[in-house]
């Protein structure tokens, strides 16, 4: 007969894996678990409600949480919203007017205690005030990324910017060169005060697209500060490299060893991107990237067989049998890691974000899932622990 600790244990282990189960919503086989006393879980800390019919992307988060800056990819508004989802101050800056950059951005952030800076697709750095007022603009750099109004390409630590950074004397034929991504240094930190680059680095060389020359659909990292250093995830490698900031010196890297359902994306022909979008369902990549209480968090797309891919017509993009891989394959993994140990890894089809050094989505993970109309948006403020 099993003693009481004993039984106690039993219990406890079965409700803790159930809890695991239920909480990553991972299909039975998919999920690696180091050490079951050393899982982690998604505590979610708080939540944000807007009364807003629409949509709203958090593009940035104040420090202390007094303020969000939202935008509306509809009415292309950009949004000041306060810590008790009140809408302060909307306006669309894509029109046209003396405050307007354009159509399309890569980030915008919170910077200095009253002005805001959009980092703009033709270029440049717009300052404006909280008022949304052009204060002024300048054009140091322009920024090498295809991810539009993700900000995965800038990251902004004080008064210091890292981006990747286009290659000021680029060539047309920057392209014609499969190994263009070692060609050049693209990461950056930029001084905003001082206005000029301070450090410059080529993409580490043992990443897999170095040493797999060709065009990937996202040459730019995710990036996220950790204890004063920077740390970067490539898309399609799947390592994270860390280097001291802002000088950009290379510390060290960390292979993420993902499991059988990450494979590695090929590149495609610069010439080609109706292959490149072939070889893009047929890979993985990584689509996030965060911290909280000293643990790495990293997602990643699962990828569609290759036979099946091939079967598809390839002078076809879309289309049915093509957008059915892609909702049966290219569903969202994520790991957590600690102290250089993976302590988990699993499906979860929640599409966690991380902005000003918070972790967020928008639904709740313990909930179910359910797809209906809202008059209103809800984010929920995770921790992992």
């Amino acid at each position: 007969m099993q003693s009481s600790t004993m039984r106690h244990l039993t219990l406890y282990r079965l409700s803790l894996l159930l809890l695991i189960y239920t909480q990553f919503s991972c299909s039975s086989g998919t999920d690696r678990v180091e050490s079951i006393e050393e899982v982690p879980q998604f505590i979610v800390t708080d939540s944000l409600v807007v009364d807003y019919l629409g949509v709203l992307t958090i593009l940035d988060i104040k420090a202390d949480r007094s303020e969000y800056l939202m935008y509306d990819p509809q009415r292309k508004e950009f949004l000041r919203v306060n810590e008790h989802g009140d809408i302060m101050l909307s306006k669309n800056l894509s029109a046209d007017g003396k405050d307007s950059f354009g159509v399309y951005f890569y980030s915008a952030h919170y910077y200095a205690d009253d002005k805001l800076l959009i980092f703009p697709y033709s270029g440049g750095i717009y300052t404006y005030d909280f008022q949304f007022n052009l204060l002024s603009k300048e054009t140091p750099f322009n920024i090498f990324t295809n991810a539009l109004g993700s900000g995965i390409a800038t990251l902004l630590v004080d008064n210091k910017l890292f981006a990747n950074k286009y290659p000021e004397k680029a060539s047309v034929d920057l392209y014609a060169h499969e190994d263009y991504l070692a060609r050049h240094p693209f990461l950056t930190t930029y001084d905003l005060d001082k206005k000029k680059v301070i450090a410059e680095q080529y993409l580490p060389k043992e990443s897999q697209i170095i040493q797999h020359p060709g065009k990937y659909s996202e040459p730019a990292p995710h990036s996220i500060m950790m204890e004063d250093e920077l740390y970067l995830l490539f898309s399609n490698s799947p390592e994270i490299y860390k280097y001291s900031f802002p000088e950009l010196k290379l510390l060290g890297k960390v292979a993420l060893n993902p499991s059988d359902k990450y494979v590695q994306v090929k590149p495609f022909p610069v010439e080609a991107l109706g292959n490149g979008v072939f070889n893009k369902l047929a890979g993985s990549e990584y689509f996030h990237f965060s911290s909280s209480n000293g643990y790495l968090l990293t997602g990643y797309l699962g990828a569609a067989p290759q036979d099946k891919v091939d079967a598809l017509p390839q002078d076809l993009l879309g289309g049915e049998d093509f957008m059915a891989l892609v909702k049966e394959y290219k569903i969202p993994y994520y790991q957590i890691r600690k102290g250089g140990k993976i302590l988990w890894e699993g499906q979860n089809d929640t599409r966690f974000k991380f902005k000003g050094g918070h972790l967020f989505a928008d639904r709740n993970i313990i909930q179910p899932k359910v797809e209906e109309e809202k008059d209103h948006v809800v984010y929920y403020f995770y921790e992992i622990g």
